[in-house]
């Protein structure tokens, strides 16, 4: 699942990957650990940087595919936010 945003003059791309499990209560059982891979680039600018691999937000887990996309996106926001913050006069 890939997804591209624009926000603020920039253009976020978002895709999930899923790597092995979390297990669960009964160690036979487990659920897929989902990461957001995330890569921020001015809308012009036609490269760019190394992606950001996040792999959960608050200190847990994401829970499905969805949850990781919008974690991923919501970090991206984040640090645009701080950035634009941070040069502003």
């Amino acid at each position: 699942m890939n997804r591209t945003y624009e926000y603020r003059g920039y253009a976020i791309r978002v895709g999930v990957e899923t790597n092995g499990t979390v297990p669960l209560e009964r160690l036979e059982t487990g659920r897929p650990r989902y990461t957001a891979v995330v890569s921020i680039a001015a809308i012009d600018e036609p490269a760019s940087p190394a992606p950001l691999k996040i792999d959960n937000a608050a200190g847990l887990p994401f829970n499905s595919d969805i949850d990781a996309l919008m974690g991923g996106y919501s970090e991206a926001r984040r640090l645009i936010d701080e950035q634009l913050a941070a040069a502003a006069p």
